[in-house]
């Protein structure tokens, strides 16, 4: 048994906690918030919030979501949901609640492992500096944690004339907004979702964006479930990986023709569907590497509110606040009583010690891990949730399973300098054949299931996880057919060692080695 210490309670940190749970060892995370959920979180949700994914394929493996909700769960559905989880795995008594973790370093005394100092910031005790060792600390924050709100002039003096500022992740009530001239910042889902919200409480609203993404609407010629287009294993062979074999080498040579006439023809339906040259809202960058991190369901009625001028838009970017609203790049002012900026988040992890900080997250903010799970030059550390993908649930609850085989010396990784040329070609590769959408390094989309058979190839596990091939390839995603990787895992173990082998086992995972 190992002490585990696992920072953040959103999805990430509770299936990492249930994983080191099952087996056999101590658990605490830290949260800052006083309940579960990260970014679904009340405190972080805005008005309207749902779900991207339909329903099923945004579970975990063994906790399916409660077939009341709605095909695409709300905020506060999703919230319950992972607090649910966290009381039927026994996650929740884990949890430090209302505690900041504010450093990370190695343990004194030159024993391996990490010492973490936190502070409560809640309750009676607020203020109140604490210590723990562990053994190992698995990083559980994410992509999402990090609000990015850009810095820029004159701010200051708008906020002291009654203006407001916001990133969306702090407009959690629409009396922030009610009867007021608001302006959102960004295209991703949240800006979008949030002009809509804002758009039914202000007085007036006005997205401004640099450029335009891909969105998916939620039924395809209006009757088709999103999930049999994007949400299948067929979807993700019609993108080119960075690695083709089998059926998808064919698919991209001899099939390069019909592979290319398919996303023409999704394009022109996204076109006419959402009249998106009428809006002026046609992306720069082909369907075929537009589909990353930056793809979005649409946002019920938005490009309906563009087309009638509910919705008012402006292409560009703010340059600074003025007396009364913002001025744009191109010098035209917009009016604004609040300014909602949905810019997505920064990548830092400022409690770990500049040695191993600067090796995780260089100077331009981008993540460098090896499976992005963790990185070789900074043992005992690991990082769950810092693989952007369609299903987060189903990547981080096979990701931290990885990280827990690694941690009983069954999963033999690949020599340091073989680990590091992997993760420099991982980003060479996103930056030159998928520049769009890069998420500081850790998007998996499209590929998030090519990225869950990596991890399963690494552990030796079957890649297939049904009888029906046929069936796992044309369908959506299905992550009840991952329940069983543990046992299989284990069954794998008991068939290669003799049981008098098991008490040396024991001892070698009880003393944590590498």
């Amino acid at each position: 048994m190992q002490r585990i210490g696992i920072i953040g309670a959103g999805l990430s940190g509770l299936v990492t906690a249930k994983t080191f749970l099952e087996d056999g060892h101590a658990v605490t995370l830290f949260e800052t918030e006083s309940e579960v959920g990260g970014v679904w979180a009340r405190s972080r949700r805005y008005p309207g919030l749902t779900t991207q994914n339909p329903r099923d394929t945004y579970a975990f493996s063994d906790f399916p979501f409660p077939r009341s909700y709605p095909e695409w769960p709300t905020g506060e559905q999703v919230q319950a949901y992972l607090a649910a989880y966290a009381d039927r795995f026994a996650v929740t008594e884990r949890i430090r609640f209302g505690t900041r973790v504010d450093a990370v370093l190695p343990r004194p005394g030159g024993r391996p492992g990490w010492m973490v100092r936190a502070t409560r910031i809640d309750g009676p005790d607020a203020g109140r500096p604490e210590t723990h060792e562990f053994d190992r600390v698995v990083v559980c924050t994410g992509v999402f944690s990090a609000p990015h709100l850009p810095d820029l002039p004159g701010a200051d003096d708008f906020r002291a004339a009654g203006g407001e500022v916001l990133h969306s992740t702090g407009f959690n009530h629409p009396a922030q907004v009610r009867g007021r001239r608001v302006v959102v910042v960004g295209f991703a889902k949240s800006a979008t979702d949030v002009s809509m919200a804002a758009l039914e409480h202000a007085r007036a609203c006005t997205l401004v964006f640099r450029r335009a993404h891909w969105k998916s609407p939620r039924f395809w010629f209006g009757r088709v479930n999103l999930k049999y287009i994007l949400c299948t294993r067929f979807a993700e062979a019609l993108l080119r990986y960075r690695r083709v074999e089998g059926f998808e080498r064919v698919l991209h040579t001899v099939g390069r023709p019909l592979v290319w006439a398919f996303w023409r023809g999704i394009t022109g339906v996204l076109r006419a569907t959402f009249g998106l040259r009428r809006a002026g809202m046609v992306p720069d960058e082909p369907i075929e590497t537009g589909i990353s991190c930056l793809l979005s369901l649409e946002t019920p009625g938005f490009y309906q509110a563009v087309h009638s001028g509910r919705l008012q838009t402006r292409r560009g970017s703010v340059r600074r606040f003025v007396a009364g609203g913002v001025e744009l790049e191109s010098g035209e002012r917009v009016e604004a009583d609040a300014v909602v900026f949905g810019t997505g988040f920064r990548q830092d992890v400022p409690f770990l010690p500049e040695a191993a900080r600067s090796r995780v997250v260089d100077e331009q903010g981008i993540v460098h891990l090896y499976r992005n799970l963790l990185h070789p030059d900074v043992p005992r550390l690991g990082f769950v949730g810092y693989n952007s993908s369609l299903y987060s649930q189903l990547t981080s609850e096979v990701g931290a399973r990885w990280l827990a085989e690694h941690v009983r010396g069954e999963l033999a990784l690949p020599p340091r300098e073989a680990m590091l040329r992997e993760m420099a070609a991982w980003w060479e590769w996103l930056r030159t054949a998928r520049p769009v959408g890069l998420a500081s390094g850790t998007c998996v989309i499209p590929f998030s299931l090519h990225y869950v058979e990596e991890l399963l190839r690494d552990l030796g596990a079957r890649r297939w996880r049904s009888r029906n091939r046929l069936r796992e390839y044309l369908m959506p995603v299905d992550p009840t057919l991952y329940a069983d990787l543990k046992r299989e895992l284990d069954a794998r173990r008991a068939r290669r060692r003799p049981p008098r082998e098991a008490p040396a086992v024991a001892a070698e995972v009880a003393a944590g080695g590498d």
